[in-house]
């Protein structure tokens, strides 16, 4: 339930962060008299912050200014209206808007939410990033299975199973590596077990007797590895 909550809070700061950029594009787009609508749907919408980027990089070089005739935004070294055709004899300034604030707020927030997850990452022992290099890694995952093969790996690698009303009760392990050596390592809360699987000649059947009915977490240990194979299976 704590981690939830901590996800929770660090998602909706990342949401509140994004909510005061796109308040900062509109207003920033109407003090430019640019399309507003159409720039805050771009940098809300356009993937991996390159709405954003084509915002400053395009938009916010442009200068505009207002018909005195219709209001009409329009280019500042304009001599003509497009819209209603008059000549540009006089400046009409646009108001401008505060927006100082908003781009502050979005700073804050999102780094609160860096803050909030990188605390999180530390408190939170379980939790892992699966990094790393892998050479010819294939991975198998089902609710009963878990056979993983690579020729060498950097990455980390885990998942968790729920034992219920006892069961399962042996975990059988077929596994082998031509350099280094292999554990598998189960943990539930104060309850470890580290098992060498480095070559298993067969089927190793690890015990569950010990793992009260609850989630198991099972982590491979990688010792300086090479040409790693493991087919893990349970009911």
């Amino acid at each position: 339930m704590k981690d939830l909550i901590w996800i929770f809070t660090c998602f909706l700061l990342i949401g509140i962060a994004w909510i005061f950029l796109w308040r900062w594009t509109y207003k920033d787009a109407t003090n430019r008299g640019l399309n507003a609508k159409l720039w805050t749907l771009i940098v809300a919408f356009a993937p991996s912050g390159i709405g954003l980027l084509i915002y400053f990089l395009v938009a916010r070089k442009q200068s505009f200014i207002k018909c005195v005739n219709c209001s009409n935004s329009i280019p500042a070294d304009s001599r003509y209206c497009n819209k209603c055709g008059n000549t540009v004899t006089e400046i009409k300034i646009i108001e401008k808007r505060p927006t100082k604030h908003l781009i502050i707020g979005f700073i804050i927030s999102f780094l609160l939410a860096i803050a909030l997850f990188v605390g999180f990452v530390i408190n939170n022992e379980d939790f892992e990033f699966k990094s790393g290099y892998s050479i010819f890694l294939v991975e198998v995952n089902t609710n009963s299975k878990w056979n993983i093969s690579y020729y060498k790996s950097s990455a980390k690698f885990s998942r968790t199973i729920d034992k219920k009303d006892n069961q399962p009760s042996v975990i059988n392990i077929d596994a082998s590596c031509d350099e280094g050596q292999l554990y598998l390592k189960l943990t539930q809360n104060d309850v470890e077990e580290l098992v060498d699987i480095t070559n298993t000649n067969g089927t190793l059947k690890i015990n569950l007797s010990k793992f009260k009915n609850g989630e198991i977490k099972l982590k491979l240990i990688d010792k300086d590895c090479k040409g790693v194979g493991l087919e893990a299976n349970w009911e």
